[in-house]
This record gives C-alpha cells, sequence and structure tokens, in this order.
C-alpha cells in the first residue's frame, strides 16, 4: 500500500464500525481529522493519535478526502450535502467517501451534488463486520468515478483486505444490497438446519462441523451458526441495521420488477425480532423467532 504519511483524511461516524476503521488509518501513519459526539470515543481516538474538529463542515478546510460512516441515506446526505455539510467548503477535486449502507439512488443523488462542485463522490459500502474493521480485513464494494477509486485505493487499503470496484455511482451499493439479501437468507436457511437437528435428536454442533468440511462451508455456517447454538447474540452487526438494509434491498428490488420471496421471508423475521425487542441484538437473533415458530 502507498504510504500514508502525512497525508490528510476526514472522517465522521465513529460507530461499531468507524471506529476501529479510524484507528486502522492511524496505525497506517495517515493524519486523521475526526467529528464523534461521544466523549469516550474522542479521547480515545485523540489518544491514538486522531484530530478532533468540532465541526462537520470545516473538516474540508484541513483534508483532501472524507469518508463517512452513518446509519442510513438521510443522515449521510445531512453531512455532505446539508446546510452544515461538507459541501460548503470543498475545493474542486475533493473527495467524499461514503462507507455506509445507503440506497443506491442515494449515492446517485450526492455525486450528482459534489459533481457540480467538481468534487467526487465514491459509495464504498464494506461487508466483514466489526471483526473485520478491527482487523483490518473487510471487503469493501467501490461505485463511482473509476479513475478517482485507483487515485484514493490506497486509502481503502488501510481498513479492507479485498476491494473490489464494480462500477459507476451507486454501483457499490447495489452490490452491497445483494450482500445483505445473500447474507440474510444464508442466516434464516442455518437457523432452519439448527432447528432440523434439534427436533432429530442431533447435536446441531457436529451437524455444523460436518457441513463446515464440505460446499456448505461458508463465514456464516461458521460464525453465525456458532452463534445461534450458543444462543450468543451480542451484536457484530445489530438487526435494526441489517433490517434497514433490507428495506434498501427490498425498494432496489421493487424499481427493477423482481420478487424475491426469501428476501420478503427474512425481512419479516427481522421484523418480528425488532417487535421482539430484539434490535440491538445481532442480526443472526432471528433464530430466535425462528424457534419459536417451530416450536
Amino acid at each position: 500500500m502507498k504510504s500514508g504519511k502525512k497525508y490528510k483524511v476526514g472522517f465522521i461516524g465513529l460507530g461499531i464500525m468507524g471506529k476501529p476503521m479510524v484507528l486502522n488509518l492511524i496505525k497506517n501513519n495517515f493524519e486523521v481529522y475526526f467529528f464523534a459526539r461521544k466523549k469516550n470515543i474522542i479521547d480515545e481516538v485523540v489518544t491514538a493519535g486522531g484530530i478532533f474538529i468540532s465541526a462537520i463542515e470545516e473538516i474540508p478546510n484541513y483534508t483532501s478526502l472524507s469518508i463517512t460512516n452513518l446509519p442510513n441515506t438521510k443522515d449521510v446526505k445531512q453531512i455532505v450535502i446539508g446546510k452544515r455539510g461538507l459541501i460548503n467548503n470543498i475545493r474542486e477535486g475533493y473527495v467524499v467517501i461514503d462507507m455506509s449502507t445507503i440506497s443506491p439512488q442515494g449515492a446517485r443523488e450526492i455525486n450528482a451534488s459534489l459533481s457540480a462542485k467538481n468534487s467526487y463522490f465514491i459509495d464504498a459500502p464494506v461487508s466483514g463486520g466489526e471483526a473485520g474493521a478491527i482487523s483490518g480485513a473487510l471487503s469493501i464494494m467501490v461505485g463511482g468515478d473509476k479513475k478517482i477509486y485507483q487515485k484514493i485505493k490506497y486509502v481503502l487499503g488501510a481498513i479492507g483486505k479485498k476491494i473490489t470496484y464494480i462500477g459507476d455511482s451507486g454501483s457499490g451499493q447495489v452490490c452491497k444490497a445483494c450482500n445483505q439479501i445473500l447474507v440474510a437468507q444464508t442466516i434464516q436457511s442455518i437457523s432452519e438446519i439448527i432447528n432440523i437437528a434439534k427436533k432429530s435428536n442431533i447435536d446441531p454442533k457436529l451437524i455444523r462441523e460436518a457441513l463446515l468440511a464440505g460446499y456448505a462451508n461458508s463465514k456464516i455456517l461458521d460464525i453465525h451458526g456458532m452463534r445461534m447454538i450458543n444462543s450468543d447474540f451480542n451484536p457484530g452487526f445489530k438487526l435494526s441495521l441489517h433490517h434497514k438494509d433490507l428495506k434498501i434491498a427490498k425498494n432496489l428490488t421493487e424499481q427493477l420488477n423482481i420478487n424475491i420471496k426469501g428476501l420478503n421471508q427474512v425481512k419479516q423475521l427481522m421484523k418480528l425480532a425488532e417487535h421482539a425487542n430484539l434490535s440491538d441484538l445481532d442480526s443472526s437473533v432471528i433464530h430466535k423467532v425462528l424457534e419459536k415458530i417451530h416450536n
């Protein structure tokens, strides 16, 4: 990776995913100017070497590029192109990389606003959860101007291990929607086989172990399978966020006139889990809903 020494990067959104991203940027010798609200996070990142900026719109005054990692499309629009957003102080050629999961259309709208200022927007959602963010091994799906992507790829290299350029603006978010559909439906399938094992009086750990050795092997079976077997739903990725992502995916499929029954089913399971006050647990907690259905 190209040395990031003295390269000045802004960052907004230091949650479960964003904070370890920032720490990895600092470890890779980037000079990070960040905004956060929680004092404990501000103190931790400042101690690590980050520079706290109290007003988001001021960050472009210190940097050549900013990264956002925020909960939803509305938040990203507000932070990037809102009345007190980054857009107010960006210069020609400035780059904003959004690593949130937002709608493809929202990404394209932000891109259009920045293009009008001769600056650039790259949508770069990630997969890999908190563990991937901490280890710097995230999968990053990129949409936007390819030449700009090639210029800023080394910045992403401090955050992710597998970086894939998908296509024009919004393409990264289309890829992320596909990812979230696949992950959600796979979690549902694994929950179903755990229930089959239990009703057959077979230890589900043994079935998981056997399946991991064959074509059914996956990170989801490995990690989430064990979460479900052990009923350990401490969040690697909160149910509320996964459900939000599936709403984005559902809107996308409707725009494309595609009806995915499996998506509809798992989205309904997540809705039921949220109604059962399970929003802040890992998204694999839909297993608890399915257990009740099958019992």
